[in-house]
């Protein structure tokens, strides 16, 4: 489900897993990282994520999901509901003044980080998708306004977007384009991302060529792909795919990921 107006800068898309109906786990699929942060509001039984450290059961509440550095496996309870709002990068910092890093392939109550946003979740119908979406726009759009460092984030992933995947990304380029020191941005990534900018563009890379991947026709071969998204070979190319997604490109199947139907 996509958002609505003004705050679809903020809010990239709604995602809904369902269970409810079922007395069998979910077949287990994988979510990939891609910058963005995720609120996860869960009814039911929860959900079994297998974060990099160590598997964790959410049980029904809300929570914030940090950045995700590889993919991680999810499987639906018996008898539950998630419905999941995906953010910009730069929108966590709207709704907390933690420290994001400490976020990274983690997750929190969201009563952890903002008490107010937390009791603003309370008593939604889960039955009507609809009207959960409109409820939690309505409720965001108290905490969605721009700041400094909100559009300095933006900023920084309009460069990403915009830099050339064949040319290899340099941090200075950042720094000449928003007239930070470098170890300015690094610190304000830290703090409001929760990645390194390195780290992040190498994710942004990486999501770009799944899209390749699953890619109905004209698809590239591996070596084509390596050159044409800025990798030395296509062995750095299977080295830095193999980082993310613990997986071969020649081996990737769209079916054991939570994806868009088309790109």
């Amino acid at each position: 489900m996509s958002p609505d107006g003004r705050l679809s800068s903020y809010v990239r898309k709604f995602w809904i897993l369902d269970n409810s109906t079922s007395e069998v786990p979910g077949a287990t699929k994988y979510a990939l990282p891609n910058t963005c942060f995720t609120l996860a509001l869960i009814w039911g039984n929860g959900l079994i994520v297998d974060f990099p450290d160590k598997a964790s059961h959410m049980t029904a509440g809300n929570y914030m999901v940090g950045e995700l550095t590889t993919k991680i496996s999810v499987t639906v309870l018996p008898y539950t509901k998630a419905f999941m709002v995906q953010l910009s990068p730069w929108a966590a910092s709207l709704l907390s003044d933690c420290s994001f890093h400490e976020l990274t392939n983690q997750f929190s109550t969201i009563m952890d980080i903002n008490k107010g946003l937390a009791r603003s979740f309370l008593n939604i119908n889960n039955l009507d998708n609809t009207g959960t979406k409109q409820h939690i726009l309505k409720v965001l759009e108290c905490y969605l306004y721009p700041t400094a460092a909100s559009e300095f984030i933006a900023s920084c992933f309009h460069l990403f977007e915009t830099h050339s995947t064949a040319i290899p990304f340099k941090i200075g380029d950042l720094s000449s384009f928003t007239g930070y020191t470098i170890r300015g941005i690094e610190k304000k990534f830290h703090r409001h991302v929760g990645l390194t900018p390195k780290h992040t563009f190498a994710i942004l890379k990486i999501r770009l060529v799944v899209n390749e991947l699953i890619a109905p026709t004209d698809r590239l071969s591996l070596t084509t792909l390596a050159y044409k998204y800025g990798y030395a070979d296509q062995s750095h190319f299977t080295k830095t795919f193999w980082s993310v997604m613990n997986s071969l490109p020649s081996k990737f199947d769209q079916t054991h990921y939570i994806l868009p139907s088309k790109t």
